[in-house]
């Protein structure tokens, strides 16, 4: 539908209506209204559209609408509304805009074509309206996602989409996520309504802060308690702004928000809150082409959320997206390693202190990374902690373990036990004890050649349900050892109890022996203890001829280490298996202990 004008009554106007009528109407109506010129800009607005706003008609006078942009819709969306009101007069749909103080708000918006008696199109009428239920219904049907319903922010959903075109429109931005601390305590104490109205407080100062900065932002409630914020961080040249920029913008916000509020109960509460940051790049779309992925607004934001520090830290802890990349690209590649068997296991010796012959082997895990380096243990076993993949990396040391055995049966080498670290997401499987059970028929490997070393901390989380495992294991056959003793949570009253054959001797522990008289008296009490609950004791990472003295003093049967050898690989410890322990003249011979090495 298209709306005629009628001749000028007021010259001095600023927009032509035909009559006086027409003119109340405009003015009084509780509708926002603006009018535009054919090119878009804004020629005139009722109190209604101030009054939604916060803007005032000589702010908005001769701007483009765009000055309320939300960029919650694309380039496309208003490419459609163009065409639709150039062809046919007239476009109506839900559309997001933004007030002057930064809060977002979405309505059902009109627009019609005004014309003067002769066809010619001289202005744009726009009006908004609420949405109406079915319009609501299929709103959200769309991608935008909605909005929170206690503070009017943007639910999580829509706040990534608008992130991700602000992102896609701008270039590089920054995340804060807003965590408020102990607001569970402020809702059992003052009430879930009180606790609403403080989040919608919190929003509002969330909003005002973005408006306040100047920069583009959209805000969001993307959690029960957790508020984010991603503004722009290119410049006028095009440069990203630097880090201390970014730091001070964030401490604008954090501080605007920490304050004391007034509760609805009329009480006051002084607010804290953990902040952590993040950045998704320019050159985020760069890594795309190289990946095949593209990072986007949904991985910055888990980012800042894990970023997040304690509250009252001056300065956000900030870490950038090409951090959190190189990690996704260096777990990619350790997951499919592991799935296609490509992580070496090497064998350490473990050795007799009395006679210095071979009792066993330590198996341990070697990765060579993406780019050709190894990877340090320190690092990728970590990694495949947090992301998942430790029981995996497990399962197949330990099948790669019981193949080597297997072979070495073939060859007719001598068969030394072999212990393999078990990971806490291997034993708390609760088919545990019939998966090793499996693994072992399958390759035919006797159950005594294989020791699994888990740490103390693992079996003291739930300690009756680990013994429970514990039991089922050695029945099995299989040896048990508890590793890196020392450095967990040791309860000796537990200790008591576990139903393992040994435990060894963190190598922190071995590190300090020499010259030190406390960690030496530590060292013989764990050793005396340990032989009291009939359990042997194995030292590891000895280097030095002295270690291995005061080990023989303080009674502990076995040791590993570059003193005796370093990790070895399955063909390379052949001679070994087959007799040959060069070791051996350094042990019985002190004076040649420089041969070592």
């Amino acid at each position: 539908m298209t709306v005629h004008l009628a001749p000028a009554s007021s010259p001095g106007s600023v927009f032509e209506l035909g009559s006086r009528l027409l003119h109340e109407a405009f003015h009084r109506t509780l509708s926002p209204m603006v009018i535009t010129d054919t090119t878009g800009q804004i020629c005139h607005v009722n109190p209604a559209f101030e009054q939604a706003t916060g803007y005032t008609l000589s702010e908005l006078r001769g701007k483009q609408p765009t000055v309320m942009h939300s960029r919650m819709q694309s380039s496309d969306f208003y490419r459609r509304m163009w065409t639709a009101l150039l062809q046919e007069g007239r476009w109506q749909g839900e559309i997001w805009n933004r007030r002057k103080d930064g809060r977002l708000f979405r309505e059902w918006l009109s627009i019609s074509a005004l014309q003067q008696a002769d066809g010619e199109v001289t202005h744009f009428l726009g009006v908004y309206s609420g949405l109406a239920s079915s319009q609501l219904a299929e709103a959200q049907g769309e991608d935008y996602g909605g909005i929170d319903a206690v503070t009017g922010v943007l639910g999580r959903h829509a706040f990534i989409k608008a992130a991700q075109r602000l992102h896609a429109g701008t270039g590089p931005l920054a995340f804060m996520a807003l965590d408020i601390t102990g607001f569970t305590d402020i809702n059992e104490h003052h009430g879930l309504y009180c606790g609403d109205g403080l989040l919608r407080q919190v929003a509002h100062r969330c909003t005002q802060a973005a408006a306040l900065s100047g920069a583009e932002c959209v805000v969001g409630r993307v959690g029960s308690d957790e508020f984010a914020l991603a503004w722009a961080i290119g410049s006028v040249d095009g440069e990203d702004r630097p880090r201390d920029e970014v730091h001070r913008m964030a401490d604008q916000m954090r501080l605007a928000v920490a304050t004391r509020y007034q509760l609805d109960s009329g009480r006051s509460v002084d607010l804290r809150v953990s902040v952590g940051l993040a950045v998704l790049p320019r050159s985020a779309r760069q890594a795309a082409n190289q990946t095949g992925f593209e990072p986007g607004a949904a991985d910055a934001l888990l980012q800042a959320s894990a970023a997040r520090q304690a509250p009252g830290v001056a300065n956000c802890g900030m870490q950038h997206y090409e951090g959190l990349e190189a990690e996704r690209q260096l777990t990619r590649a350790l997951r499919e390693d592991i799935v296609a068997g490509r992580l070496d296991v090497v064998f350490q010796p473990k050795v007799n202190l009395g006679t210095s012959a071979p009792v066993g082997l330590e198996a341990l895990c070697r990765w060579t990374g993406p780019d050709g380096q190894a990877v340090p243990p320190s690092v990728f076993i970590p990694l495949a902690e947090r992301h998942g993949l430790i029981a995996e990396l497990g399962d197949r040391v330990l099948e790669s373990v019981l193949r080597s055995l297997a072979r070495w049966h073939e060859g007719h080498l001598v068969l030394l036990p072999v212990a393999v670290n078990f990971s806490a997401a291997q034993f708390k499987r609760p088919d545990v004890v019939a998966r090793v059970e499996a693994a072992l028929a399958r390759h035919r490997v006797p159950p005594h050649l294989i020791e699994l070393e888990l740490t103390e901390s693992v079996l003291l989380e739930d300690f009756e349900a680990a013994v429970t495992t514990l039991q089922g294991l050695r029945r099995l056959g299989v040896t048990l050892s508890i590793d890196d003793f020392g450095t967990g949570y040791s309860s000796l009253a537990y200790m008591r109890r576990l139903p393992v054959h040994g435990i060894k001797i963190d190598r922190s522990f071995v590190a300090d022996l020499v010259g030190d008289d406390r960690t030496r008296h530590v060292v013989a009490t764990v050793i005396n203890l340990a032989h009291r609950f009939g359990m042997q004791c194995v030292a590891e990472g000895v280097e030095t001829f002295e270690q291995v003295q005061v080990l023989l003093e303080l009674g502990c049967e076995q040791a590993q280490g570059y003193f005796f050898a370093r990790p070895l690989g399955a063909d390379a410890l052949a001679p070994i298996l087959a007799g040959r322990t060069p070791w051996i003249e350094v042990v019985v011979a002190p004076d040649l202990a420089n041969r070592v090495h």
